[in-house]
């Protein structure tokens, strides 16, 4: 798996340093989380982003209000291999969604549990399979929603995994949207470790980092998990007694 630095927008004031950041660097592959953002600031981004020269964004997170010419531009554009969209039943539903790009979609977990309906082509067109996002799994774990977590990872069981959500745990510290313990920035790097067990459901292509924490960070959690996530050596036992 690709972990890659994401562009988030939730706090829409970090964009523009993260981007600054991003064209002094030598990274060319990011991550998009546009979810925050309208159109007209969509596209405002959009062209902050031309300006870095060989940039690629093989994930980004879709706005329910994106329609099928800006996904259209984000693939010849950018590259844009994978999007993830929020389930049917959420505040935040995506619209239609074009038959010819429906197995680059793939549906991600929030509040509410994906429903088999949004991805097995009951409902429209079949999908591509899972976006997990892996904090707010953990989190539903950590809070006894044993339903959540059962039926989440029953789906992740059965269905591609084609990009993923990578963010933070931190228990007893809220977060400002639910009160809850899944966050968008990490304080520690250890706040990235419940990851670790979750390494089965991972898509084999893209890990996204869903962070608001400037690049040079992010970096540093990229060789933080590629490290959590390297196979464990082989320690060989010796079984020659002493003598």
């Amino acid at each position: 798996m690709t972990i890659l630095p994401g562009l988030t927008s939730t706090k829409k004031d970090r964009m523009s340093a993260f981007i600054d950041e991003l064209r002094r660097s030598a990274i060319r592959s990011i991550a998009l989380f546009p979810t925050c953002l309208s159109a007209i600031e969509r596209k405002a981004i959009y062209a902050e982003l031309e300006s870095i020269e060989g940039l690629r964004i093989p994930h980004i997170h879709l706005r329910a209000d994106c329609a099928l010419s800006e996904v259209e531009y984000l693939i010849d554009r950018f590259g844009a291999e994978v999007f993830n969209i929020h389930p049917r039943a959420s505040t935040h539903p995506f619209g239609v969604i074009p038959a010819a790009l429906a197995k680059r979609f793939f549906v991600e977990n929030v509040d509410i549990p994906v429903e088999e309906a949004d991805i097995d082509g009951s409902a429209g067109p079949a999908l591509g399979g899972l976006c997990p996002d892996f904090s707010h799994i953990e989190n539903a774990r950590l809070l006894g929603r044993d339903q959540y977590v059962q039926k989440t990872e029953s789906l992740l069981a059965r269905y591609s995994v084609g990009c993923c959500h990578l963010s933070a745990i931190r228990v007893g510290d809220p977060n400002v949207w639910s009160g809850e313990w899944d966050h968008h920035d990490f304080k520690s790097l250890s706040d990235l470790d419940y990851l670790t067990n979750y390494r089965a459901f991972m898509s084999p292509r893209w890990g996204s980092l869903e962070l608001e924490n400037p690049l040079s960070e992010q970096l540093e959690a990229v060789a933080y998990l590629t490290g959590l996530f390297a196979p464990t050596p082989y320690s060989r036992v010796s079984t020659v007694e002493s003598r």
